[in-house]
C-alpha cells in the first residue's frame, strides 16, 4: 500500500514565535525520497498537510515545531482525519538521530537541516519513532451553518440553514456508525437562531473519521478532548530481539541486552519457576539467545531456552570470578547472581560484535539492522535474512513451552531431588501457613465476639428510657443554665454602671454625661445596649465623622436631654451644617470649651450650672432660629407669590408700571430699605388711607418723580422686592386739581386705570391669604 510521509525540520528560526519560522519538507512515498521543498512558512506548511493528506508527518525534534504542550495541541487539532505526527528522537538524551539512523543503516549530514528532514521521513516509513497522542477519549463534532454576506427572505433562509446542516449530519452519522463508534448526537440553536449539531464521539480524536472543515456552505469543527501529557506510541509494536544471561539456582539472576549491546534490564529474585522467569524476560523483549557463565548449560537454563527457541551459548570454560567482574565492569549490579548474569549476557554479545560490524557493510540502507542480527546469531545467511525481511513471515509472539525434557544426567538429578524436596517444604509452609490463617481467623472471631458482649453489656444499662431522660433533662438544664450565667453576668455589668451614674446623677452641683465615641448608629445601639439612652439624657459625643441624619433621627425619638461636642468637634460640626439639623430636630447641641465636662470611660459630668446656662441660652437663640426661619419660608412664599401676580397683571393686559406706581405715592419709601421684622404688612387687607399725609403740593412733585424711575421698577417684578403698600391713591387725586397747570392735567385719565389693578390686586390677594389660612390649619 503507498504510504505518504512527510518529513520536516526547522531550517531558519526567527527571533518571532515558532509560526514565523521556516521550514523544508521532504515528501517520501513506499521509502523512496519524491520530492523536497524549501523555505516554507508554518501556515503553507499546514496548508500542503491538508491539501495532500500524508499518513505520516516525521520530525526529528518536537522541539522545533511544538515548544511546549498548547502548540503541540493546536498542532495536532488542525491535522485531517488519518494523519499522524511522529517524533524520531525521544526525551532520551542518548538516543539522537544519527543513533536512530544507524539502526537502519543510514547515513547523513548533521549540518544540513534537508538531510535530517529527509532521514526522519525515511525512519518514519520503516516503522521507526513513536506517534504522538494529546487527545483524550471524546471528541466533539460540531455541524454549523456557514454564514454569508447575502441577505435573504426569512423563510428562505432557515430553509437554507436547516437543509445542508442536516444532510451533512446524517453522513456524519453514518460514518461514525460504519466504524463503530459510540456516540451522543444533539440539535439545538444558536444565538443567531441557527440549527446546530452537536456529536459526543466516545473516542480518541485520532480515531473520529472526521475533518474539520467546509462542505456545501456547512461548516464541520472537530475538537478533542486534551489530555494532560501526550502518550508515545511506538510505531512498530514488535517487542527488541534480546540476548539474555540467567544465573540460575534458589535467587535466579536475569539480565538482558538488546543487539546494541545496551543494558535493558538487570533483576535478582528467589524462588523463580520456569513461568515466572519466561514472564519477566518477555516484560523486556524478545530472547533471541540465551547465554549462562557455565561451560554446560543448566537444566533449568535449557528450559527456558527450548521455550523461546533460541540460540544457546556457553563459554568455553568456566567463567572466572576475576573476569566477571571485568566483564561486568561499568555496569551496575546488586549482587553475585546480577554479576553472573551480566558477565554471561556481555561475553555472549561480544562474541557477536565483529559479525555484526561486517554484516552492515553488505546491507542496503533503510534496512532494519535488528532482525538481520538476530538472523546472523541464528546463523541464518545474509541473502535468506535479506529475502525474508521482503516477504515476512507471522511469527508466533508468545513462547511455546516445551514438556518434554531431555534426559537428566547425575547434577541435573540432583538438582531435581533438590527441586522437589524444596516443592515438599513449599507445600508445608503453605499447610502451616493456612493452619495460622485458621487460627488467626478464630482468634478475630472470638475477639470480634467479646466487643459484642461488651456492647450489649453497656446497651443495657444505657438502654434505661429513665436514664435517658434524666440525661436529655440535664443536658437543657446545663444549656439554660449557662445562659442565663451570661445574661446575668452582663446585666450585673450593666448595673454596676447604672449605678455609678446614678450616684453621679445625685451628686452635689453635677450632672451626669454619657459618653458616646463616635456619632454612628452602630455607636449609639452599643451604647444604648450598655447603659441605655433614654429620655432627658446628656450625650457627650467626641467624634462627628460619618454623621448621617438617621441617627439624629434616632436621637430625637429617644428625646435625649442634649448634646455636648468638644470646642474643635463643634467648630467641625458648624462647618458640615450638623447645627442646624440639630436646631430642625429640636435637639440641644451645646458647647463643651464652656462647660468643661470631666469624662472617664464611658460615664461623665459636667456642672449642673453651666449647663443649664448653656442649655437657656441655647432654648432662646432656638426660638429665634425658629421664627427666622418661619419668617423665611413666608417671605419666599411672598415673593413666589408676587412673582405669579405680575405673570397675572401682565396677561390681564395691564401695565405693571401703575400698579407699582399706585403702591407707592411717595417716591421716598421706594428707596427706603424693607423692614424684615414685619413682613406681614404686604397681607393687609384694608390699609388706611392717608388723607391727612399727602398735601396738594406734594402730589405734583410725586409724579414727576416716578416717570423716570420706571425702569428701575420692573426689576423688583424679577426680584419680588417691591410689597405692595396699604395706601390708596385714589383720594388725594381730585384735591390738586383745582391747583394743577396745564401740562399736569394727564393724571386724571390714568385714575381709573389705576383702580381697576388695584381691585384686581386686592382680589387675588385675599384669595391667596384665605389659602394660606386653610394650608397653616392643616
Amino acid at each position: 500500500m503507498t504510504q505518504l510521509v512527510f518529513g520536516i525540520d526547522m531550517i531558519r528560526r526567527t527571533a518571532g514565535p515558532v509560526s514565523d519560522a521556516v521550514y523544508g519538507l521532504v515528501r517520501v512515498t513506499d521509502s523512496r525520497v519524491e520530492s523536497e521543498e524549501r523555505d516554507l512558512t508554518f501556515p503553507r506548511l499546514l496548508h500542503l498537510i491538508e491539501t495532500e493528506r500524508p499518513a505520516l508527518i516525521a520530525a526529528g525534534s518536537l522541539q522545533d515545531i511544538a515548544p511546549d504542550n498548547a502548540a503541540l495541541f493546536r498542532l495536532t487539532d488542525s491535522l485531517p482525519y488519518g494523519t499522524r505526527l511522529v517524533r524520531i528522537i525521544g526525551r532520551d538524551p542518548a538516543v539522537s538521530l544519527s543513533r536512530a539512523a544507524e539502526k537502519y543503516n543510514l547515513r547523513f549530514d548533521k549540518s544540513n537541516r534537508m538531510e535530517t528532514a529527509k532521514i526522519s521521513a525515511l525512519i518514519a516509513s520503516f516503522g521507526g519513532g513513536e506517534e504522538v497522542r494529546i487527545f483524550g477519549p471524546e471528541t466533539t463534532l460540531t455541524v454549523s451553518f456557514a454564514h454569508s454576506r447575502i441577505r435573504t427572505h426569512q423563510n428562505r433562509r432557515a430553509r437554507r440553514l436547516l437543509g445542508p446542516v442536516m444532510s451533512v449530519s446524517r453522513k456524519i452519522e453514518a460514518d461514525l456508525l460504519a466504524n463503530g463508534l459510540m456516540f451522543v448526537s444533539t440539535l439545538s440553536r444558536s444565538f443567531r437562531g441557527d440549527r446546530v449539531a452537536r456529536f459526543t464521539v466516545s473516542a480518541a480524536r485520532h480515531e473520529v473519521p472526521v475533518t474539520s472543515g467546509r462542505v456545501g456552505g456547512v461548516r464541520i469543527h472537530v475538537s478533542g478532548t486534551r489530555s494532560e501529557n501526550p502518550e508515545f506510541i511506538p510505531l512498530t509494536a514488535k517487542p527488541p530481539y534480546l540476548i539474555v544471561g540467567i544465573d540460575p539456582g534458589t535467587t535466579v539472576g536475569i539480565a538482558a541486552l538488546d543487539l546494541d549491546g545496551d543494558l535493558v534490564r538487570l533483576s535478582s529474585s528467589r524462588a523463580l519457576g520456569q513461568a515466572e522467569i519466561i514472564s519477566a524476560i518477555l516484560e523486556a523483549g524478545r530472547p533471541v539467545l540465551i547465554a549462562t557463565d557455565k561451560a554446560e548449560m543448566p537444566f533449568a537454563v535449557e528450559k527456558v531456552r527450548r521455550a523461546f527457541s533460541a540460540v544457546a551459548w556457553t563459554p568455553g570454560k568456566d567463567v572466572l570470578i576475576k573476569e566477571k567482574y571485568e566483564l561486568a565492569e561499568g555496569y551496575d549490579f546488586a549482587n553475585d547472581h546480577e554479576r553472573d548474569a551480566l558477565s554471561a549476557a556481555v561475553s555472549a554479545y561480544r562474541s557477536y560484535a565483529n559479525k555484526f560490524d561486517s554484516v552492515l557493510k553488505r546491507v542496503p540502507p533503510g534496512t532494519d539492522i535488528d532482525p538481520v542480527r538476530a538472523g546472523i546469531i541464528r546463523g541464518m545467511p545474509l541473502e535468506q535474512i535479506l529475502e525474508s525481511l521482503r516477504h515476512p513471515k507471522d511469527l508466533p509472539d508468545e513462547p511455546v513451552i516445551i514438556e518434554e525434557e531431555p534426559v537428566p544426567d547425575e547434577k541435573d538429578e540432583r538438582i531435581q531431588r533438590l527441586e522437589e524436596a524444596v516443592a515438599k517444604l513449599r507445600k508445608l509452609v503453605g499447610s502451616l501457613s493456612e493452619e495460622v490463617e485458621v487460627k488467626d481467623k478464630a482468634i478475630a472471631a472470638l475477639q470480634k465476639r467479646l466487643v459484642l458482649e461488651r456492647d450489649e453489656r453497656e446497651t443495657k444499662i444505657l438502654s434505661s428510657e429513665e436514664i435517658t431522660s434524666r440525661e436529655e433533662e440535664l443536658v437543657q438544664v446545663k444549656k439554660a443554665l449557662r445562659k442565663e450565667e451570661r445574661r446575668s453576668k452582663t446585666l450585673r455589668v450593666r448595673l454596676d454602671r447604672m449605678k455609678h451614674f446614678i450616684s453621679l446623677q445625685a451628686g452635689d452641683g453635677c450632672t451626669a454625661l454619657k459618653v458616646l465615641q463616635l456619632l454612628a448608629k452602630d455607636h449609639v445601639k452599643s451604647l444604648d445596649d450598655e447603659m441605655g439612652v433614654g429620655e432627658e439624657d446628656i450625650l457627650y459625643v467626641l467624634t462627628i465623622d460619618g454623621w448621617g441624619r438617621s441617627v439624629i433621627r434616632d436621637l430625637a425619638e429617644a428625646k435625649i436631654g442634649a448634646v455636648i461636642l468638644p470646642r474643635l468637634t463643634f467648630q467641625r460640626a458648624q462647618s458640615q451644617h450638623l447645627i442646624e439639623e440639630f436646631r430642625d430636630a429640636d435637639i440641644p447641641i451645646l458647647d463643651g470649651a464652656n462647660l468643661s465636662p470631666r469624662v472617664k470611660g464611658k460615664i461623665g459630668v459636667v456642672d449642673t450650672a453651666a449647663f443649664a446656662s448653656a442649655l437657656a441660652d441655647w432654648k432662646a437663640t432656638q426660638d429665634v432660629y425658629k421664627n427666622e426661619k418661619k419668617i423665611g419660608e413666608i417671605r419666599g412664599m411672598v415673593e413666589e407669590y408676587q412673582v405669579e401676580r405680575v405673570k397675572d397683571v401682565l396677561e390681564k393686559g395691564i401695565d405693571p408700571s401703575l400698579v407699582f406706581e399706585v403702591e407707592r405715592p411717595k417716591p421716598e419709601i421706594r428707596f427706603a430699605p424693607p423692614a424684615p421684622e414685619k413682613p406681614s404688612a404686604v397681607f393687609r387687607p384694608k390699609p388706611v388711607p392717608p388723607a391727612e399725609k399727602p398735601a396738594p403740593a406734594e402730589t405734583p412733585v410725586s409724579r414727576p418723580a416716578v416717570k423716570p424711575v420706571q425702569k428701575p421698577v420692573q426689576k423688583p417684578v424679577q426680584k419680588p422686592a417691591p410689597k405692595p403698600a396699604p395706601v390708596r391713591p385714589v383720594p388725594p387725586a381730585p384735591k390738586p386739581a383745582p391747583k394743577k397747570e396745564a401740562p399736569k392735567k394727564s393724571a386724571p385719565q390714568k385714575r381709573p386705570e389705576a383702580g381697576s389693578a388695584e381691585k384686581i390686586l386686592f382680589g387675588v390677594l385675599s384669595e391667596y391669604r384665605e389659602e394660606r389660612k386653610k394650608e397653616l390649619k392643616k
